[in-house]
């Protein structure tokens, strides 16, 4: 029962890298009329924009390339590192269960505790808000958006969490 980590499809970063893919190729272009031509008009220009969209290239490609994690299931817990509303670790003691919903349009796994005033307590002021936020709209304190998660559906992720909480409280309970 190790770590299980779920990794997310970074769709902008590969769009990113084309984009420059497509700059340094015109810069390029704009070069090489500007040589053959031999107008400093178009050399010049065309030499330091390519010089520019090259390093640029490579700090998008080194970006694209990074694996960004999405959830992590632990043998205690999770890790949620989902963009701004990630709320880090919740250990299984305090989840009561997990469900898929969908939210404005996008399929989520709501994670429902326990104890929701006393799960509120441990989260900085500005989470806090974000969790009451989402109670006051009729949805769970967390929801993990799922929908970019790389090569899994989100049933299948709900399977592996509710596996994982299941065995958890056969343990420990």
């Amino acid at each position: 029962m190790g770590e299980i980590v779920i990794e997310e499809n970074n769709y902008k970063a590969f769009i990113t890298v084309l984009a420059y893919a497509i700059l340094l190729m015109g810069a390029i272009a704009i070069t090489i009329y500007g040589f053959l031509t031999q107008r400093l008009s178009n050399l010049v220009p065309g030499l330091i924009s390519a010089m520019v969209f090259f390093i640029f290239f490579i700090v998008s490609l080194g970006k694209a390339l990074q694996v960004k994690k999405l959830l992590t299931i632990t043998r205690d817990g999770i890790i949620d590192h989902s963009a701004v509303s990630g709320v880090g670790y919740i250990s299984f003691d305090e989840i009561k269960e997990f469900t898929i919903m969908s939210v404005y349009h996008k399929e989520t796994i709501a994670v429902i505790p326990k104890n929701t005033e006393q799960f509120l307590k441990k989260f900085n002021v500005v989470k806090r808000r974000l969790m009451k936020r989402n109670i006051s709209m009729n949805l769970p304190p967390i929801t993990i958006h799922v929908d970019m998660a790389k090569d899994m559906a989100p049933k299948d992720i709900l399977t592996l969490l509710q596996k994982r909480l299941s065995d958890y409280s056969s343990l420990y309970d």
